[in-house]
C-alpha cells in the first residue's frame, strides 16, 4: 500500500507540473488572424489591462480546476485509514446502525471540507483581487455553512439509501440507486428556484416596468408561462453579468441579476433574455437531464465494477469489513470524483450544442445581432472571459461556446 501512495504521489506530481507549464505559459488566448480588428477582437472593446486579467484569471482557475479534482482523489485516497477509524468511532458511540452511518457520514464530511476550505478560500481572495467578486467573508461563510447543511443532508439520505440497497441487493445495488437517483433529480430541479436559490440571495419583482413588459411580451411569443420577472441582488457578490430562466413547468422562473440590469442597455438584455428562454422552449433541462440520466447509468455500471475490484484487491489492507462497510464512503467518492473529471468533455460538448441551440433561438425571436454582440462583448470585459480558449480548457471547462464563436453566429444577423 506504501508503494500505491508513492506512484500516486509521484505521478500527481509530474501531472502538476505538466499542467502548470501547459496552463502558465506560452500564448494560449490567440484569436485567428482573419479576426484581428473585427468586433470578435478582444482589443476592440477591451484595454491591454483588462485582456491581460481576463488571461490570466482563467490560466488560475483552469489550473485550480485541472489540479482539484486528481488532488481530491488522491486525497480520498489518504484517507481511507481515517475513514476506518470514524466507522469505529461511530460503532462505539451507537448501537442502530442508521445512526453510525448518520454520525460516520458528518464526521467524514466535516473532515472533508475543512481539508478544501483553503482552496475556495484562495479562489475567492483572487477574485476579489481581479476585481469579479464583491463577497465579504461574511458572506462566504454564510454561504459555506448552507452549502454543508444541504450537501450534508442530502449525502446523508443517499447513504442510507445506498446501506440499505446494498443489503438486499448486493449485486444490482448499482442499478437501483440509478434509478432511484431519476426522481430525486427531478424533484430537486423543481424545488430549487423556489426553496434553494432564496437561500442565497433576496429576489423580487422586476422594477423596471418597461423591461418586465417587453421581457414578458418576449416570454409569451415563445409560450413561456410566466407573468413575473424576478432581479436578484448579486452585485453585493459579483461584478460579473448573468440571467437565466430556471424551473420546470408552471414553476419557470425568469431571473435577471442585477448586474445586468446595470450593464446592459434593454435591446442587450432582450437578446440574452431571448437566448435564456430558448433553454426552457426548446426543453433543453429535460434534454440535458436525460442526457445525464444516459451518462450515470454508465458511469454507475463502471462504478460498481471498480468499487467492487478495489475493495477485495485492497479492502483488507485498509480495514475494510467488505463492499457494505460505510468505511468505503472516501473509495466510492474518488471513483464519482474520477468519473466526474473523466465525463467532463462529453457533459461540455453536450452542454455546447444546446447553448448554441439557444443563440439561434434568440436570433429567431429578436433579430437583432448587433445587441447580442454588443452584449458578448460587454460580459467578456465585465466578467474578465477570453474570447477563446485552447481546446484542453474548452473540453474540460469550455460549457458555452466561446465568445468569439458566438459573435462570429451573431455578426450575419448584425443590422
Amino acid at each position: 500500500m506504501k508503494r500505491l501512495y508513492v506512484v500516486v504521489f509521484i505521478i500527481f506530481g509530474v501531472y502538476a507540473a505538466a499542467m502548470s507549464a501547459y496552463l502558465l505559459q506560452g500564448d494560449l488566448f490567440r484569436i485567428p488572424n482573419e479576426l484581428v480588428g473585427t468586433a470578435a477582437d478582444p482589443h476592440t472593446f477591451m484595454t491591454n489591462e483588462e485582456i491581460s486579467k481576463a488571461e490570466s484569471l482563467s490560466r488560475i482557475h483552469s489550473l485550480a480546476y485541472f489540479l482539484s479534482s486528481p488532488l481530491q482523489i488522491g486525497l480520498l485516497l489518504a484517507l481511507m485509514g481515517i475513514s476506518v477509524k470514524f466507522r469505529d468511532m461511530a460503532e462505539r458511540w451507537f448501537r442502530k446502525p442508521i445512526l453510525q452511518l448518520t454520525i460516520y457520514g458528518l464526521l467524514f464530511l466535516l473532515l472533508m471540507d475543512v481539508l478544501f476550505l483553503p482552496v475556495d478560500y484562495l479562489l475567492l481572495r483572487v477574485d476579489r483581487a481581479y476585481g469579479i467578486s464583491n463577497e465579504t467573508i461574511g458572506m462566504f461563510w454564510g454561504d459555506h455553512v448552507k452549502d454543508f447543511l444541504i450537501n450534508g443532508a442530502g449525502t446523508i439520505v443517499m447513504l442510507w439509501l445506498l446501506a440499505w440497497i446494498l443489503r438486499r441487493s448486493p449485486n444490482r445495488w448499482w442499478l437501483w440507486f440509478w434509478l432511484i437517483s431519476i426522481p430525486l433529480i427531478l424533484f430537486v430541479t423543481f424545488i430549487q428556484p423556489v426553496v434553494l436559490d432564496p437561500l442565497y440571495n433576496d429576489f423580487q419583482p422586476l422594477q423596471n416596468q418597461a423591461l418586465k413588459k417587453d421581457i414578458l411580451s418576449l416570454a409569451a411569443r415563445s409560450g413561456i408561462p410566466a407573468d413575473q420577472v424576478y432581479e436578484v441582488n448579486m452585485s453585493e457578490r459579483t461584478n460579473a453579468i448573468n440571467a437565466y430562466v430556471n424551473g420546470i413547468g408552471g414553476n419557470a422562473r425568469i431571473v435577471l441579476w442585477d448586474t445586468t440590469l446595470q450593464k446592459l442597455n434593454e435591446d442587450e438584455i432582450l437578446t440574452v433574455m431571448a437566448h435564456e428562454m430558448g433553454h426552457y422552449v426548446e426543453r433543453h433541462i429535460y434534454w440535458g437531464i436525460a442526457y445525464g440520466v444516459l451518462l450515470s447509468f454508465i458511469g454507475f455500471w463502471l462504478a460498481f465494477h471498480a468499487y467492487r475490484y478495489a475493495v477485495r484487491r485492497w479492502g483488507p489492507v485498509w480495514g475494510l469489513h467488505g463492499e457494505k462497510d460505510m468505511a468505503a464512503l472516501p473509495l466510492l467518492l474518488l471513483i464519482a470524483t474520477f468519473m466526474s473529471f473523466a465525463s467532463a468533455p462529453a457533459q461540455n460538448a453536450f452542454s455546447r450544442i444546446i447553448e448554441h441551440r439557444a443563440d439561434i433561438f434568440s436570433m429567431k425571436m429578436t433579430g437583432d445581432g448587433s445587441a447580442a454582440i454588443k452584449a458578448f462583448q460587454k460580459i467578456a470585459k465585465e466578467n474578465l472571459s477570453p474570447v477563446t480558449q485552447p481546446k484542453l480548457i474548452e473540453w474540460f471547462r469550455g460549457s458555452h461556446p466561446s465568445i468569439l464563436d458566438r459573435i462570429a453566429y451573431f455578426k450575419q444577423y448584425e443590422r
